[in-house]
């Protein structure tokens, strides 16, 4: 499904970008304050440029926001994978105890409280 939304919304966009770069060949002079000369190309180029710039830019900032989220995602799994192998060794024997389990203690269970001074 997703390679056909995929075409569906490449392929018109394609066109309609080649179409455009096909009708604006005529060549545009830009001169720019800063810079010395004047710069020369298609009125497409001028165009089609900054776009390309300006979407990777905005790209690169969202992948660069979620890094935290993508690591936090690769820390659940990790845990999970400890777990469901935990599980798996508690299964084949279920007498064994594994360093992350600790016995919780029953309604009846005295518990040792530790001593405190009395002054």
């Amino acid at each position: 499904m997703k390679t056909v939304i995929g075409i569906v919304i490449f392929v018109p966009l394609a066109v309609m970008i080649g179409g455009f770069a096909v009708e604006n060949r005529t060549p545009l002079s830009l001169e720019m304050w800063p810079l010395d000369g004047i710069w020369t190309m298609w009125a497409s180029l001028w165009v089609l440029i900054p776009l390309t710039v300006g979407i990777l830019f905005g790209m690169s900032i969202g992948w660069l926001s979620g890094a935290g989220w993508r690591r936090r995602a690769r820390r659940a799994e990790r845990r999970v994978e400890r777990l469901e192998h935990e599980a798996e060794a508690y299964a084949d024997n279920p007498r064994a105890t594994t360093p992350s389990t600790t016995r919780i203690p029953a309604a009846g269970d005295r518990i040792a409280l530790p001593a405190q001074g009395r002054d």
